[in-house]
């Protein structure tokens, strides 16, 4: 009987990944079996030959989803030419949004992003999982670090501005984004980057208090 590659190997991992996923979002994280998993990957008990159980299952899905997320964020963070922040805002999201249609196999047509909530549910009960977490999205504020700066060079954001709370708060715009398209299903990358645009131009860009600003001429007359 021939050898499995390591590239076969890696593919039939993969498979049962994505077989869990599928099945954590039809049935949600409690209900799923290992039964429901095996099936949906179509590998029969050969499943056990990679993984020990469900928790492991999980556990692996859910750390190698933090790394891919990362990793498609990690060049859009590097750029020389981040844009400014709608710009931004609006590739982080599309990028979320590619990979979490990208699924094959079990997942494929399946948007794996409402799988992000139960898995951060999930990591809160297993502290391996949630030091995995902290680290990928402690890492996502400090590579913001020097845009923000260069925001501020620019006079994009005010000098006053607290570096670590500005990614903070992109941080938050951006797990926010997850949690709302999961739950509702009606949120769109652009329309965020759209209002962010629209919120920056009313203030204005060196952060001087909007009542220092000229009043409007009314031209039409009172």
């Amino acid at each position: 009987m021939p050898r499995i590659t390591e590239e076969r190997r890696e593919a039939r991992r993969e498979q049962i990944l994505d077989a869990a996923r599928a099945c954590v979002l039809e049935h949600g994280l409690e209900a799923v079996s290992m039964e429901m998993i095996i099936a949906r990957s179509g590998l029969s008990t050969g499943v056990y030959r990679y993984f020990k159980g469900k928790d492991e299952i999980i556990g692996a899905a859910f750390t190698q989803a933090t790394s891919e997320i990362g990793a498609a964020a990690a060049p859009i963070l590097a750029s020389p030419q981040p844009g400014p922040p709608s710009e931004l805002l609006e590739k982080l999201l599309a990028a979320w949004m590619g990979y979490a249609l990208s699924g094959v196999g079990a997942a494929a047509g399946v948007d794996r992003m409402p799988v992000a909530l139960h898995g951060w549910s999930y990591a809160q009960a297993d502290p391996q999982l949630r030091a995995v977490l902290e680290a990928s999205l402690r890492g996502f504020r400090e590579r913001f670090l020097p845009i923000i700066k260069q925001w501020q060079d620019d006079g994009v954001v005010a000098a006053s501005a607290e570096p670590d709370a500005v990614a903070q708060l992109f941080l938050s715009i951006c797990l926010g984004f997850v949690a709302q398209r999961s739950l509702t299903g009606d949120v769109d990358a652009q329309a965020h980057a759209d209002a962010l645009a629209a919120l920056a131009a009313s203030r204005p860009a060196s952060g001087e208090p909007a009542a220092a600003r000229p009043a409007e001429t009314n031209t039409a007359g009172p």
